[in-house]
C-alpha cells in the first residue's frame, strides 16, 4: 500500500465525536459543548469527555464546524508596532481572554501603514468573527469596508473620527494634562514633549492635553519633537533638543517608557546630567522595564486588563457593540518613580 493510499485511510477512519459520546456515556452536542471554553458543564463531565477524545485521538475539526455555524471563532489582531512591550502584553492578554470566549487571534503584522487596506482584504478572506486594531491609524473607508461585510471592528488605543467603529483606549488627554499639572507642581518651567507619529491619535491627544494645561498656567514656550516609539528614538531625540535650543529643557513627557530609557540614558552617559535635579522625565505605559532599578521612570500606567476585558465584550456582543458609545475612556494612573 503506497504512503498516500495509508494517509487516506488513517484520515477516513479517524473516530468522531459519536465515537467519544458512547465511550462517555453522553450525547454528541455533550462533546461538542465539552471543547468549548465558553460553554457551562459539569468541570468532571468536560473532564471524562476530553479525556476520552484523548484516549481516541479525536480533535473537534474547527474549519468543519465553522462551516455550519458560520462562524469561525477566530479574531484578527492587525499591529504595527512590536517593539513596545506593551502591545506585547495587550496581545498575552488578549489571547488569554478570548480563549474564554472559544475564541482565537489570527496574528496580522502590518510593516507599512499605507499598506493596511491590502491586509483587510486579506484578513477578510478568513472569515474572521472580529477585527482589533492596535497601534495603527484607520481611516474611515477602510472601516466601512469591514463594517459592510458585518464584522464588528474595534480599535484599541487608539481612536477615529467616526460613529460607528469603537474605540477603546485610556484618556491620553487627560494624561497630558495630568503630566502638565504634576511638572508645574514640582517647580519646572522650561518643558518639553517627545512625541510619536504625529498623525496617531496618542500623540496628538497627549501633546493636546498636555500644551492646553501648560497654557492655562501661563507656560507657552514649549519644545515639540516627533519621533518613533523606540529606544533608539529616544537618544536621537534628545541630542535634537541639545543642538535645537539654547537652554536645555527642565522637564520632559515622553510618548512612551522605551522613548524615556532613551532619553534617560542619553541624559546620563552623553551629557552627564542629573536625572531629575538637572532634567526631569516622564514616561507612558508603565511596561517592567519602567521598575527597573537602573531606571526606575515615573510613568502613566494604562488599565490594561478593564480595557481588553471591555473589547472583547464588544467583539463579542453585537448588541452591545451597536448601542455603546463609539469612545470608551479609560483614565491612566501616574505612578511616581525616581526620574520626576
Amino acid at each position: 500500500m503506497s504512503d498516500n493510499n495509508l494517509n487516506n485511510q488513517q484520515k477516513n477512519s479517524r473516530n468522531t465525536s459519536m465515537d467519544v459520546a458512547r465511550l462517555v456515556g453522553v450525547s454528541q452536542a455533550t462533546v461538542s459543548r465539552a471543547f468549548d471554553p465558553s460553554s457551562k458543564m459539569k468541570p468532571t463531565t468536560r473532564e471524562k469527555v476530553l479525556n476520552a477524545a484523548l484516549s481516541l485521538n479525536y480533535t473537534p475539526d474547527a474549519i468543519a464546524r465553522s462551516l455550519i455555524s458560520n462562524n469561525t471563532n477566530i479574531i484578527a489582531v492587525i499591529m504595527q508596532n512590536t517593539t513596545n512591550p506593551f502591545y506585547a502584553k495587550v496581545l498575552t492578554k488578549l489571547s488569554i481572554q478570548l480563549r474564554k470566549f472559544g475564541k482565537q487571534i489570527l496574528y496580522f503584522y502590518l510593516d507599512n501603514p499605507d499598506n493596511l487596506q491590502q491586509m483587510i482584504t486579506q484578513v477578510l478572506q478568513y472569515r474572521v468573527d472580529g477585527i482589533l486594531i492596535t497601534s495603527i491609524n484607520l481611516s474611515s473607508t477602510i472601516a466601512d469596508t469591514c463594517l459592510n461585510f458585518g464584522i464588528p471592528v474595534v480599535l484599541f488605543n487608539r481612536q477615529i473620527n467616526s460613529s460607528k467603529i469603537q474605540s477603546v483606549c485610556c484618556d491620553n488627554f487627560q494624561a497630558g494634562r495630568d503630566c502638565a499639572d504634576y511638572f508645574v507642581m514640582k517647580g519646572h518651567r522650561r518643558l518639553a514633549f517627545i512625541g510619536g507619529f504625529d498623525t496617531a491619535s496618542t500623540t496628538l491627544k497627549r501633546k493636546e492635553g498636555f500644551l492646553s494645561r501648560l497654557r492655562e498656567r501661563g507656560i507657552t514656550d514649549v519644545t515639540i519633537y516627533h519621533s518613533d516609539y523606540t529606544y533608539e528614538a529616544g537618544i536621537s531625540a534628545f541630542h535634537h533638543l541639545v543642538k535645537e535650543q539654547d537652554l536645555l529643557p527642565d522637564a520632559i513627557f515622553c510618548i512612551s517608557d522605551l522613548v524615556c530609557a532613551g532619553v534617560i540614558d542619553c541624559i546620563r552617559h552623553n551629557y552627564h546630567l542629573s536625572i531629575p535635579d538637572d532634567i526631569a522625565v516622564i514616561g507612558f505605559d508603565d511596561i517592567d522595564l519602567a521598575s527597573y532599578q537602573s531606571y526606575d521612570i515615573t510613568s502613566f500606567s494604562q488599565p490594561i486588563d478593564d480595557m481588553i476585558s471591555y473589547t472583547c465584550e464588544l467583539l463579542m456582543s453585537p448588541e452591545k457593540y451597536s448601542q455603546e458609545s463609539n469612545l470608551t475612556l479609560f483614565p491612566c494612573t501616574l505612578i511616581t518613580r525616581t526620574t520626576a
